[in-house]
C-alpha cells in the first residue's frame, strides 16, 4: 500500500483479522525458520515451523516462492513487525 507509513499498516492489519496470503520469501532450513511476504500488506511475517499446519507424519518445511495462507500477530519476532502463528500451504 503504496503511501502508508508502518504504523498505518500495523492498523490496517488489525482490522483485516490478522490473517492474509503471502509468498515464502526466505526459509533456513537447518535452523527452521523464514519469512513470508504477505499479499495485501507491506508486512514480512516471521515464521517458525512448529507453526507450519501439516499431518501427524509430514515434515513441516517451506519452500521459497510457495504460496501459503497465514494467520498472524503483531508484534512480531527477531525483529519482523509480524510473527506466524499458523501456516498452511495453498
Amino acid at each position: 500500500m503504496p503511501g502508508l507509513r508502518p504504523a498505518d499498516t500495523l492498523a490496517i492489519v488489525k482490522d483485516q483479522g490478522l490473517q492474509d496470503t503471502g509468498v515464502v520469501a526466505t526459509w533456513h532450513l537447518e535452523e527452521g525458520w523464514g519469512t513470508i511476504a504477505l499479499d495485501h500488506t507491506d508486512l514480512n511475517v516471521w515464521v517458525h515451523f512448529s507453526h507450519i499446519v501439516a499431518g501427524p507424519t509430514e515434515y513441516r518445511s517451506l519452500t521459497p516462492g510457495q504460496r501459503v495462507r497465514c494467520h498472524y500477530e503483531v508484534p512480531g519476532q527477531d525483529g519482523y513487525p509480524a510473527r506466524a502463528i499458523e501456516v498452511a500451504t495453498l
